[in-house]
């Protein structure tokens, strides 16, 4: 009898304990998609939009960012709901336009096997004819899920040089779902704070014994733009985390990041 618990519990473990880490949850429009096709409809007159966008939702908000041919950054940030009938309505939290206003839009929303189309019938009204928005999107397919996976806001972040602290005014929201990852931000860029850039960057990472590596593979920023990069991170329990980036040059540059739920 003995031998027979001994074999059950090597044999349970070898199930159990052997067995790898969940991939996110697929439910709903939870993924990460790369835009295929942008069309802007004028009163039943197409015109196709040049554009990069990435965009991730979690099981509850999402994230986007895109670039166009002239360099110009947008993104949103915020929370959606998407009912049985595949009608998405999203709140924005935080817009590269209309920053911390808050917005609703509402989508149609077409499933496909390796994506999904959405249409914003009533993007705007200009002169007295109406514009519809429709997007084609592609699913990347996801990896590992991690204890970064979810929605974070920059709480707080300076640079170490020497013996001086030097704090940055910035707004940043960061996303991580399923090994990709988004990170977006309105900086600004004179004291008086009448100038600012907005960023992105966006690729995969994975997360493992307290150690972030991030593989940049859109940015707007050419400094970041196809390098790989290892951080550490420090989680403060469940809803935060401290991430330290060391330079010769620039110093030691400190990141506190809390969870948006």
């Amino acid at each position: 009898m003995n031998k027979i618990l001994v074999f059950a519990a090597l044999f349970s473990f070898l199930i159990f304990g052997c067995k790898k880490k969940d991939k996110p949850s697929e439910a709903g429009l939870s993924g990460v998609y790369e835009l295929e096709k942008q069309v802007l409809d004028r009163g039943g007159k197409d015109s196709v939009i040049k554009r990069t966008q990435i965009k991730i939702y979690t099981d509850h908000n999402y994230l986007y960012a895109s670039i166009v041919p002239d360099s110009s950054v947008g993104f949103g940030v915020g929370t959606y709901t998407l009912d049985s009938a595949n009608r998405l309505k999203e709140h924005s939290i935080y817009t590269s336009r209309a920053l911390d206003s808050s917005l609703t839009y509402n989508l149609e929303v077409t499933k496909k096997p390796d994506g999904y189309s959405q249409v914003i019938p009533d993007f705007a009204t200009v002169k007295g004819i109406k514009y519809a928005l429709k997007e084609d999107y592609k699913k990347l397919p996801p990896a590992d899920s991690s204890v970064l996976d979810g929605l974070w806001k920059m709480e707080k972040t300076y640079t170490i040089k020497g013996k001086d602290t030097i704090p940055t005014d910035v707004t940043q929201y960061k996303i991580f779902w399923g090994g990709h990852f988004i990170f977006v931000h309105r900086l600004a860029q004179n004291k008086e704070k009448t100038i600012f850039k907005n960023g992105f960057g966006t690729g995969v990472f994975t997360f493992s014994n307290d150690t972030l590596r991030e593989e940049e593979q859109i940015s707007n920023y050419r400094l970041l733009q196809g390098n790989k990069f290892t951080v550490k991170v420090t989680m403060n329990g469940h809803d935060q985390y401290t991430q330290v980036i060391n330079s010769a040059t620039n110093g030691q540059s400190v990141e506190i990041y809390k969870r948006v739920k």
